[in-house]
């Protein structure tokens, strides 16, 4: 066995570690260096009732990694002088009529993030009426002040690639890219004619509430789509394709695709993003702490992906998967993935298989552990076998980590699965106590806030048929309202605004949430940024 056989067999079992972690039924991964791919790995299975496993060849979508693919269609157009960086988008795109009230939004806001645009219509058309429904939904923020992510924002960038080339996004895609790279597994657009031979998408089967390991899959639904932010559905070795454009600095196999100067401005970085040491080009999530990282997540509906480029090694893995996934899985996949491949193109000895840490393990239990009271609650958290055991009376349930927000658990028991318990610390770190959805407990039984009345005609269970979203809680915490997402154990407080709008989470961010439609004095719809959800007599 060479050294790369031995390289993508350890991958394999750095996978098979990490897969039953992770809320997706298959993966497909693939390495490539400047030239070609090296070799790829699959586990589990595209489509699970019928017992088809996955191939390298199975298509799966990749969400956000199509960002990247838009980009490079823009600086071609620049190129041209058909399309320009720094003028508003109203002037490229007249019928928009978007409201600009700090300023011009430029191509360039638009491609990094910093438009001060919502995250998106919630609700899930994925046309141009999502840009037509943006007009009630003005940035919030001064064209260039921050980054804030935003599908509709590379909505906007297809639409103006499509009025200046009077072709559609797809076919945009496909003439400029996927015919020279020979993509041929490669679909620019999520048409039901591309569903075969493509991955089934999964996910929890239960919406109402957060998932954990033991919540079964269900089949997600297929949704058509042809916006520039992330319709494209590809193979892992045909990403490995795209990745080595980025390789080559900026080369295809058919030439040149962006002259130097254009290819340094693709990749950036231009702005800093939310979280340390990373950058965003335009498209591109760029790192020069230490290693130099060039990278893009993906996710739709039941689908999620990672491309991650280590351009001084001269590789990149491409991983696809269906299913929601798990940050830390792909994160560790891809870093074991390419660092095997390095070592093994070096000669060198290949790290070892190391096991992902147990989703019950919590290395600061102890730090947590003690007594927690809250109204009639009195609950204990009990460091037990390397995890954290929560006892409330005669129940005792093992706490899951939850991956994405430190000090948070999942809590794998009905009688308290819907919401996420998070620990609350003072300015010094210590823990002082506990929340639980509308529930509030302390460590030093200092008594929690009464129930405050004002929202309780907006408290309860909403739903909506947009699969990126279909549920959501509203209720009432400490005097403060809040809104949590079921999918993603989100929770943001809610905060009046003066036009009857409440502001969701940092009220300088544009995402904006309203209640209507009174019957007996009590809400009935839970209006986001153009979404409509409506209470549901679920609990």
């Amino acid at each position: 066995m060479t050294g790369l056989e031995e390289a993508f067999e350890r991958i394999g079992s750095v996978v098979e570690h990490h897969l039953p972690l992770t809320h997706a039924a298959g993966l497909a991964l693939a390495v490539t260096d400047d030239h070609d791919t090296l070799g790829a790995v699959v586990r589990g299975f595209a489509e699970v009732a019928a017992g088809r496993g996955v191939r390298p060849e199975t298509r799966f979508q990749i969400g956000s990694i199509s960002k990247s693919w838009a980009s490079l269609c823009v600086l071609q157009e620049e190129a041209k002088g058909t399309l320009s960086l720094d003028v508003s988008i109203n002037e490229i795109l007249p019928w928009l009529a978007l409201p600009e009230p700090f300023g011009p939004i430029t191509m360039h806001d638009l491609l990094t993030h910093t438009s001060g645009l919502m995250i998106g219509v919630e609700h899930a058309p994925w046309s141009r009426i999502d840009a037509l429904r943006a007009r009630d939904f003005p940035a919030t923020m001064e064209p260039g002040e921050r980054f804030w992510y935003s599908n509709l924002a590379y909505k906007l960038v297809g639409f103006a690639l499509e009025d200046r080339t009077g072709m559609p996004i797809h076919d945009v895609l496909t003439e400029r890219l996927i015919g020279p790279l020979g993509l041929t597994d490669t679909f620019a657009a999520i048409t039901q004619e591309a569903r075969a031979d493509a991955a089934v998408g999964y996910g929890p089967l239960l919406d109402d509430r957060p998932p954990h390991r033991n919540h079964p899959l269900a089949p997600a639904p297929w949704q058509p789509s042809n916006t520039a932010d992330g319709s494209i559905i590809s193979t892992a070795p045909d990403l490995c394709a795209y990745a080595r454009v980025v390789l080559n600095g900026g080369r295809g196999t058919q030439g040149s695709l962006l002259d130097a100067d254009q290819f340094a401005r693709w990749i950036g970085p231009h702005v800093a993003t939310d979280e340390d040491d990373w950058r965003y080009g335009y498209g591109w999530d760029v790192s020069t702490a230490g290693r130099r990282v060039i990278r893009h997540t993906g996710g739709t509906v039941g689908f999620t992906g990672l491309l991650e480029i280590w351009p001084e090694e001269g590789i990149a893995v491409a991983i696809t998967m269906n299913g929601g996934g798990s940050v830390e899985a792909k994160n560790a996949i891809a870093a074991y993935a390419l660092s095997a491949v390095s070592a093994a193109l070096r000669g060198e000895t290949l790290p070892p298989v190391e096991h992902p840490p147990a989703l019950d393990a919590v290395s600061d239990a102890h730090d947590l552990a003690g007594a927690y009271v809250g109204g009639e609650r009195s609950w204990e958290l009990d460091p037990q076998d390397d995890g954290l055991v929560l006892r409330a009376g005669p129940l005792a349930v093992p706490l899951e980590r939850w991956e994405v927000e430190p000090d948070t658990f999942a809590v794998p028991h009905p009688a308290f699965d819907r919401y996420l318990l998070r620990a609350v610390r003072d300015d010094a770190g210590a823990v002082v106590g506990l929340t639980h959805g509308p529930a509030a407990l302390r460590r030093d039984g200092k008594a929690v806030p009464a129930v405050d009345a004002r929202w309780t005609a907006h408290a309860g269970f909403y739903r909506s048929n947009d699969p990126w979203g279909a549920t959501v809680r509203v209720y009432e915490r400490g005097g403060s309202l809040y809104a949590m997402w079921p999918d993603d154990g989100e929770e943001f407080e809610l905060t009046p605004t003066d036009d009857d709008w409440f502001a969701v989470g940092d009220p300088r961010t544009p995402r904006r949430a309203r209640f209507g439609d009174p019957i007996a004095g009590v809400f009935q719809s839970f209006a986001l940024n153009g979404g409509i959800a409506y209470r549901s007599f679920e609990g």
